[in-house]
């Protein structure tokens, strides 16, 4: 039986950052192995059961509260894949700064340790709000003074173990955190 799906439909993006195919049938999950050695699946996750699979942690990410730092660990073969994420409202100037300062200490840190790195990146997502008012005829703009940022982590590390990694990890997405 042909099933024929549009491109959209078949690309699903995930957190190691490559892009992947989908061909879901059906009534049942089907899992297409890639380039970089994962499994991913495609299915309605009102269906899925696996509490393993991936499309969990997708779904949980729209409930993540702000100002808390995610952080989880998988092994594949002998690297630590560490993912995090976190949610900062605030001056991204200084965020940016303090981020920045967090993964150069988390690289530092894995070198000291005696570790390997393969990868660790961050991307941060701004988004910021402008109040319009018009009284009489004249609009007046006023941004807000915060903005929201959301920050996702992905690093790969050699020759820790799984609880220094994530340790790390989290530590660098604290960095990011103005001090209270």
């Amino acid at each position: 039986m042909s099933h024929q799906h549009t491109q959209q439909e078949n690309d699903i993006a995930c957190s190691c950052g490559h892009e992947h195919h989908s061909h879901a049938h059906h009534d049942h999950a089907h899992g297409d192995a890639c380039s970089c050695g994962h499994v991913h699946h495609h299915h309605d996750h009102e269906e899925c059961t696996d509490p393993n699979c991936s499309c969990h942690e997708q779904h949980c990410e729209t409930e993540k509260l702000p100002g808390i730092v995610y952080t989880q660990v998988k092994l594949h073969d002998d690297a630590k894949v560490v993912s995090g994420s976190l949610t900062l409202v605030g001056d991204y100037e200084t965020i940016r700064r303090s981020l920045s300062e967090g993964l150069k200490e988390f690289a530092a840190a894995v070198t000291e340790r005696g570790g390997l790195i393969g990868h660790i990146k961050a991307s941060a997502k701004i988004t910021g709000t402008e109040m319009f008012s018009v009284t009489e005829t004249e609009v007046m703009i006023k941004p807000a003074p915060e903005q929201q940022i959301d920050i996702v982590l992905a690093a790969i590390v050699f020759f820790l173990s799984e609880e220094e990694a994530e340790q790390l990890a989290r530590k660098a997405l604290e960095a990011a955190c103005p001090p209270a």
